[in-house]
C-alpha cells in the first residue's frame, strides 16, 4: 500500500568501551581524540538523526558494554537520547553481544520513546508520526547461539513499510519472499549490503575504524523511503580517524627525492578526498631497485618515516603515518637457490612452502610448552593464503640477512 515518505538512521557496533588501537604510538597532539573517538564518532550519529530530521534512529547492537565503560558510557549516551526526545525522534535498538538488554545500568532508566528490542523473541513495534502509522519494526536482541531465524520475523499485513531489526547475518535466499523490506543488521564492522532487491539487507558497519584491518570511510547508513515503499540507503560519514593502507611502487630509478615527492602527492590527494578527518596511513613500498634495498635495511627507512609524519602528521587535520613497510620482492635471484650452502637450502626449503601452498607451516611446533594456548600461538597459525606468502617471503629475506654474513649471496 502506498505511504508516506520518510527517512531514518541505521547505526551499530559503536562498542563506546574500545577507543582505537593496533598502532605503536599515537603521538600527544592526537591522543585526546584518539581517546574520544568512539564517542566523537557515535556523537555525529545522533547529530545526523537531528540534521536530517530522521523518523527514527535504529541501533542494532554492540553499542556499549556497560560493564567497561562505566558511568560515562550509559550518561553519554542518556544524553543522546535526550537530544534526540526534543526533536520526536525514537530509538529502536536491538542488543547484541556486548549490550543484552538486561545489561543496561538502572541507574540510567531508558526514557519511552527508546524502546528495546527483548531476547529469545522477537518484538512487533508500529512507529507513529501525526498520529498515522509510519512503519512496522519487528525485532529480537541477540540470544543463545546468536543465529537469526527469518521464519521469525513477520511483515506487517497491510503492507506498511517493515523493518526487522537484528544483531547477525542472514542468508540472502531465506529472506527475499519474506516480505520484509528492509533488513536492518549489526555485528559487523565493515559496511556491507548482502541483498539490495527485492528486499534489502544492511549492515552499516561501525561508526569509527578501530585499527589498521578495519579501514575506509566509516559512519551510520541514511535510509530514504519513498512513498512507494523503495528504500535509498546512503552512507553518511562519521568517524573521528580513518585508516588508509596506501602502496607505493617504485621503479630501479627511484630516489629519496622522489619518492619523498610521490608520497607528499598521494598525502594531499588523501587529505583532500577525506576533509575534516585526521587520517592514520599505512604505507607498503614496493618495487626494485637501489631504493628499495637502502630501504629495507639502513637507517634511511626510519628518515623517510620521520620525515613523513613532522611533514604531514603534524597538521590539523592530520596525515600521521602510522608504519612503513617494504614489501618483500616476489622473487630473489635464481643462483642464490643454487648454492650449495646452508643458505641455499634454507631458500629451497622455503620455495618448497610457496609452491605447495596445502603443505601447513607447523609453525607451533617450535614454541614453548607455555605458549602453546596464548595470543602468540594464535599469531602463528596463518590459515590466510595471501599471509602465508607474504610471512614465507618475509622469512625468505632474513635468512638471507643473517645466512649470507652481511654480504650478498654467491659474493665474498
Amino acid at each position: 500500500m502506498p505511504g508516506r515518505p520518510f527517512r531514518f538512521i541505521h547505526a551499530s557496533d559503536f562498542h563506546l568501551e574500545m577507543p582505537p588501537h593496533g598502532v605503536v604510538e599515537i603521538p600527544d597532539h592526537l591522543r585526546d581524540a584518539w581517546l574520544d573517538a568512539a564517542y566523537a564518532a557515535a556523537r555525529r550519529v545522533f547529530d545526523v538523526a537531528i540534521a536530517e530530521e530522521a523518523a527514527f534512529l535504529i541501533l542494532a547492537g554492540d553499542v556499549l558494554r556497560p560493564q567497561q565503560t562505566g558511568p560515562r558510557g550509559a550518561a553519554f549516551l542518556a544524553e543522546q537520547f535526550a537530544r534526540l526526545a526534543e526533536h520526536q525522534t525514537a530509538v529502536y535498538w536491538a542488543g547484541g553481544e556486548t549490550d543484552p538488554p538486561e545489561a543496561w545500568p538502572a541507574t540510567f532508566p531508558l526514557p519511552e520513546h527508546v524502546h528495546v528490542f527483548p531476547r529469545g523473541r522477537t518484538a512487533e513495534m508500529v512507529c507513529m508520526r501525526d498520529g498515522l502509522p509510519l512503519a512496522r519494526l519487528v525485532g529480537t536482541s541477540r540470544d543463545g547461539d546468536g543465529a537469526i531465524r527469518p521464519a521469525e520475523f513477520e511483515p506487517d499485513p497491510a503492507g506498511l513499510f517493515s523493518i526487522a531489526v537484528a544483531y547477525g547475518s542472514v542468508e540472502p535466499a531465506a529472506v527475499q519472499k519474506r516480505g520484509i523490506h528492509y533488513w536492518a543488521l549489526g555485528g559487523r564492522h565493515a559496511r556491507v549490503t548482502p541483498l539490495s532487491s527485492p528486499t534489502m539487507i544492511h549492515d552499516p558497519g561501525s561508526p569509527q575504524g578501530r585499527c589498521p584491518d578495519e579501514p575506509g570511510v566509516h559512519g551510520c547508513t541514511l535510509v530514504q523511503v519513498d512513498g512507494q515503499g523503495q528504500a535509498r540507503p546512503s552512507l553518511i560519514p562519521t568517524d573521528r580517524f580513518r585508516w588508509l593502507s596506501e602502496r607505493i611502487a617504485m621503479d630501479e630509478g627511484a630516489t629519496r627525492e622522489s619518492l619523498e615527492t610521490i608520497l607528499g602527492e598521494r598525502i594531499r590527494t588523501m587529505l583532500a578526498a577525506s576533509p575534516n578527518v585526521d587520517l592514520l596511513i599505512s604505507w607498503t613500498l614496493g618495487g626494485s631497485g637501489p631504493l628499495v634495498g637502502q630501504l629495507r635495511g639502513g637507517a634511511i627507512h626510519e628518515e623517510v618515516l620521520d620525515w613523513l609524519r613532522v611533514e604531514h602528521g603534524l597538521a590539523s587535520p592530520a596525515a600521521w603515518s602510522v608504519s612503513l613497510e617494504i614489501e618483500p620482492p616476489a622473487n630473489l635471484p635464481a643462483k642464490w637457490y643454487e648454492q650449495e650452502t646452508i643458505l641455499g637450502d634454507f631458500l629451497r626449503a622455503i620455495k618448497q612452502y610457496e609452491v605447495n601452498a596445502a603443505e601447513p607451516l607447523e609453525l607451533d611446533a617450535y614454541m614453548a610448552e607455555p605458549h602453546l594456548a596464548g595470543a602468540l600461538a594464535a599469531a602463528v597459525r596463518i590459515g590466510d593464503q595471501t599471509a602465508r606468502l607474504h610471512v614465507l617471503r618475509e622469512a625468505a629475506l632474513l635468512g638471507v640477512e643473517l645466512l649470507s654474513g652481511g654480504e650478498p649471496p654467491g659474493q665474498g
